[in-house]
């Protein structure tokens, strides 16, 4: 079966930016699997360039939340990540939290609907999936491609 997603920042911008690639996310929002992590939503809106990119992420952020597929991370969620750095840290040396806590927090909310973050940047999000899975976590990363 396939597992709803949640595709990450680099994954949207990519989307924003092109619009056949949002076409795609768009026919993705009305399947029902694609869930838009609040993470993500918060690094758009503080990266976005242009009044238009703004009024298209309102538009998806507005379809998203019609659709009451925003994943919010919990308590919990912030406590696991924190305990993913450390445990990192302790295994690979000292990474820097700020470098890596959004990543972290849009992957262990993905878990908790056993699904799969998309990502343009899936080297810097497999070592995390690998700890997160060794750590007892159902979610999965793939790269962007058709979504």
């Amino acid at each position: 079966m396939a597992r709803d997603f949640v595709p990450d920042t680099s994954a949207l911008i990519y989307a924003l930016r092109q619009p056949k690639r949002l076409l795609a996310f768009d026919r993705s929002i009305r399947s029902g699997r694609l869930w838009l992590s609040s993470v993500v939503v918060a690094e758009l809106y503080a990266g976005s360039r242009s009044s238009t990119e703004g009024v298209m992420l309102d538009a998806i952020v507005g379809t998203v939340e019609r659709g009451r597929h925003i994943l919010t991370p919990t308590h919990e969620e912030w406590a696991l990540a924190g305990r993913l750095l450390n445990r990192r840290t302790r295994l690979h040396g000292a990474v820097q939290p700020r470098d890596h806590l959004a990543d972290l927090l849009i992957l262990v909310s993905a878990a908790r609907l056993g699904g799969e973050v998309v990502t343009a940047n899936l080297r810097h999000f497999e070592p995390w999936a690998r700890l997160a899975v060794s750590a007892g976590l159902d979610v999965t990363v793939r790269p962007l491609g058709e979504v």
